[in-house]
């Protein structure tokens, strides 16, 4: 859930005015997923969308296996949850907050998926809780363009949108950040943008390439990313850091205020984990389309590990229902997978 989905048909001209409050009114959370799936997911299908698609981050840049280990420098206080545990096969998804017929230079907000195999316990997931499975989901940007659940409901129509942004310029300045280009997916820096619980501690986490890339700017192709992380992947192997960043208190790391960075003079990043992407061709028969299958959602995880934050308890039940009606249409399993491809 990454920006506001757009009403898929303005009312008639000479409608009654309705006289029901605002869902915003009735409840924030309500009123996202119904934004993101009912005004916007269930409308692009009803008008001949095949095959039905995600809410958001829509368009696949590549999908790619590989393998996530619990650094050795991992502090012992950090080693909770999830990083108790692996490693972990992991299948990763890349995508950007776009139709699949946007051109890459258009600058959308980067997704980074990860799906976790492995995992031992029962997750918080809504659908599928037993499955020895866990995701992380990761965009380029450490801040969020809303603070909280209630000001995203606020924006759930064009009209709310403009009136909001004419108050709130400082979610247009992130969403300026949000869009901006990005040479190669690997050299990409991902953050969780939301706090997470790790035990008693809270904690944002990152992704960054552990060894700098040599990149060229894009180049004319409207699909450069999914070009270039073909080429890499195909010529070596590759991997990421994952790191931790504390929560030390409201006023510098705030929890449900995600238009505030977490300052890393305030508190360093923590090495966790790292992900190893072995060379691999990701254009072999089926590997894109068994990650486009999967599911993602940030309550896919440990209690130990869950989500903090309004934003957070509203992607808890948008994520799920968006897949349901997605894998539903496709004649895809509602399942998750035991294994992984």
């Amino acid at each position: 859930m990454s920006r506001v989905a757009r009403r898929g048909k303005p009312a008639a001209a000479d409608a009654p005015a309705d006289k029901t409050p605002p869902r915003s009114v009735i409840e924030p959370i309500e009123d996202i997923r119904a934004s993101f799936i009912d005004d916007f997911q269930k409308v692009r299908i009803a008008q001949g969308e095949k095959p039905a698609e995600r809410a958001v981050f829509r368009k696949q840049h590549g999908a790619a296996k590989g393998r996530l280990t619990v650094d050795r420098d991992c502090p012992a206080a950090l080693r909770v949850g999830l990083w108790a545990g692996g490693p972990y096969s992991v299948w990763m998804r890349w995508s950007s907050d776009a139709p699949p017929d946007t051109p890459d230079q258009k600058n959308n907000t980067l997704g980074f998926a990860l799906k976790l195999f492995g995992v031992a316990g029962a997750t918080l997931a809504t659908d599928n809780p037993l499955a020895s499975t866990a995701d992380l989901i990761f965009q380029n940007s450490d801040i969020f363009f809303v603070d909280n659940a209630r000001d995203m409901a606020a924006i759930s129509s064009d009209v709310e949108e403009t009136r909001f942004m004419a108050v709130h310029l400082r979610s247009t300045q992130i969403l300026q950040e949000m869009a901006r280009a990005e040479d190669s997916l690997l050299s990409a820096r991902y953050s969780s943008t939301l706090p997470y619980a790790l035990g008693d501690l809270v904690a944002k986490f990152r992704l960054i390439a552990e060894t700098p890339l040599v990149t060229e700017p894009p180049g004319a192709s409207p699909n450069y990313l999914a070009e270039d992380l073909r080429k890499r992947l195909a010529a070596g192997p590759t991997s990421f850091l994952l790191e931790a960043q504390l929560f030390v208190d409201d006023s510098v790391t705030p929890i449900d205020r995600a238009t505030e960075r977490w300052e890393e003079a305030v508190s360093p990043f923590r090495p966790v984990a790292r992900l190893e992407i072995p060379a691999q061709d990701i254009d072999q028969d089926g590997q894109a389309a068994y990650v486009e299958g999967l599911a993602f959602s940030p309550w896919r995880t440990l209690r130990e590990n869950r989500p903090l934050g309004s934003i957070a308890d509203a992607r808890r039940i948008a994520y799920p229902a968006s897949a349901a009606v997605r894998r539903s249409l496709n004649g895809q399993s509602m399942q998750e997978p035991d294994t992984p491809r």
